[in-house]
């Protein structure tokens, strides 16, 4: 009989450093764009997997010695490589004992109809405005879960100011994948803990300024990610030279909307991300440094 003990024991073998497990019964309500019994109508949960990400990673980066190895083993890897064979070798076992196993891993480049924001971790993202049903009652393709409400109705962490989710393992160096399954496990409590304060650190340390009470503006974290503020150490002294806003952009104080944040993108290519589609991180991803030094600080982490 397949048991969650089971599957979490099974999970932190195969590489997870998290697993828990949302009744489906709390997706109920969610948008069927978004609703994980859009993709599986007979679903009894939804097991959650998170990944830490090295922390030396983020180090490398906040002393500015290297940014595409973030970029390239942090997200790419773990996005596409990693966490797909993670996810493959356990729907073997949800399927040999007889049950369904819908893999949902980061859709990274994709947007559902309506879905306005960007994803700064990719060269541009697409939303599905085309897409259509394919039958009455039935939502238009692509179904992409929330990632991060699944992450805090599994049990894994809360969401914090920034939009990152918080853990009280790992903090915000964490990515999730998820798997929807027609199987009768025990779920978890939701995660109904505040990790996040308000402290306003991350704010302070975005060079781009997008994040304020309410939340992360993501077209405004897309030009600085790719590394428009000042403290990018790949930036040379002609950088935007003709620009008549060239110092409110090196500032953060120029804010960026859809249109004009893709029309500075070519301008920001110091890096190479055309290979991958993924843009290296000249940020150096301060805003989660900053919250994690404020979480150890605290000492509400469970793990170092």
């Amino acid at each position: 009989m397949l048991t969650t003990e089971f599957v979490r024991e099974k999970a932190l073998q195969y590489g997870a450093d998290l697993c828990g497990v949302a009744d489906i019964a709390l997706f109920d309500g969610d948008a069927p764009q978004r609703n994980p019994k859009s993709i599986l109508p007979n679903a009894k949960c939804v097991v959650g997997f998170g990944f830490r990400v090295p922390r030396g990673l983020y180090d490398a980066m906040e002393r500015k010695v290297q940014f595409m190895n973030y970029t390239s083993l942090g997200v790419k890897y773990m996005d596409e490589d990693f966490s797909e064979m993670f996810l493959l070798q356990m729907a073997r076992i949800f399927e040999n004992e007889g049950y369904d196993a819908c893999l949902q891993r980061r859709v990274s480049n994709l947007k559902v109809a309506g879905d306005k924001t960007q994803n700064p971790e990719v060269r541009d993202t697409y939303e599905l405005t085309l897409s259509s049903p394919v039958s009455e009652g039935k939502p238009a393709p692509e179904i992409i879960m929330d990632f991060d409400l699944a992450a805090q109705r599994c049990g894994l962490g809360c969401v914090s100011r920034m939009g990152k989710v918080l853990t009280p393992g790992f903090g915000p160096y964490v990515r999730f994948v998820f798997l929807v399954t027609d199987a009768p496990l025990q779920p978890d409590e939701p995660f109904t803990e505040q990790l996040c304060d308000g402290c306003g650190a991350c704010m302070e340390a975005c060079p781009g300024g997008a994040i304020n009470e309410n939340g992360r503006d993501t077209w405004q974290c897309s030009v600085y990610y790719r590394g428009a503020g000042k403290s990018n150490p790949l930036m040379r002294e002609d950088f935007l030279r003709d620009d008549p806003e060239r110092e409110d952009i090196l500032s953060g104080a120029k804010r960026f909307d859809a249109e004009s944040a893709r029309e500075i993108y070519p301008k920001l290519d110091f890096l190479p991300s055309r290979p991958t589609g993924y843009v290296p991180c000249l940020c150096g991803k301060a805003c989660e440094t900053a919250c994690m030094k404020h979480l150890e600080g605290r000492g509400i982490l469970c793990r170092k």
